[in-house]
């Protein structure tokens, strides 16, 4: 059993959702799991005891939330030192053509740039189209991208494109990696 930090930022929730599926399942895998909202105050060292952490941010814009690049641009030198995992959510990433596959690509080395931590797994995950919920501005730019990708345009409506049994597997293959890391620190004789 390890102990997991799960870290998100999120816009319009979607990044929250995926987190707490993220939680359930290392949590249904015998691991504590300690789910930390990079919006709100972080706890102080939040990152005493952890042994792996999976970092889930989304993309607006091509840029991930301000507060949880300072959280791990904070915390950097400690994620280094553990197994972690980046979920990358956008909408971009539920297309595998070309251009969304460079875009994707662009907004993680943005990411890896600007905390100056490269995750040892990384998964793009398709996120949503919340129409019902974007202030009038942001609806037009999402249209925008949208049409320009070949997406859904019905503002009436809300699209969900999260491959939930892709998180999930996700989640098992990393309690996993999380668990050899935290029985090689054992023994080690690292401290628990």
């Amino acid at each position: 059993m390890a102990r997991i930090a799960v870290i998100f930022g999120t816009t319009d929730g979607q990044t929250a959702k995926i987190a707490r599926h993220v939680v359930e399942v290392l949590r249904s895998e015998q691991h504590v799991v300690d789910l930390i909202d990079t919006r709100a105050p972080p706890p102080s060292a939040p990152l005493e005891g952890v042994h792996a952490a999976v970092i889930a941010g989304s993309v607006r814009m091509g840029k991930f939330q301000r507060p949880l690049v300072e959280f791990v641009r904070e915390h950097r030198d400690a994620l280094a030192g553990m197994p972690t995992a980046f979920l990358p959510v956008s909408i971009s990433a539920m297309r595998s053509t070309p251009p969304a596959l460079r875009e994707v690509k662009k907004t993680i080395e943005r990411f890896i740039k600007e905390t100056g931590l490269t995750p040892g797994y990384i998964q793009p995950t398709a996120g949503a189209l919340v129409y019902t919920r974007y202030p009038f501005f942001t609806k037009i730019a999402m249209i925008l991208i949208s049409k320009m990708a070949g997406g859904d345009t019905d503002t009436s409506r809300d699209y969900e494109y999260t491959d939930w049994n892709a998180v999930s597997e996700f989640a098992h293959r990393f309690a996993e990696k999380a668990r050899g890391s935290r029985e090689a620190q054992y023994e080690a004789g690292a401290p628990a």
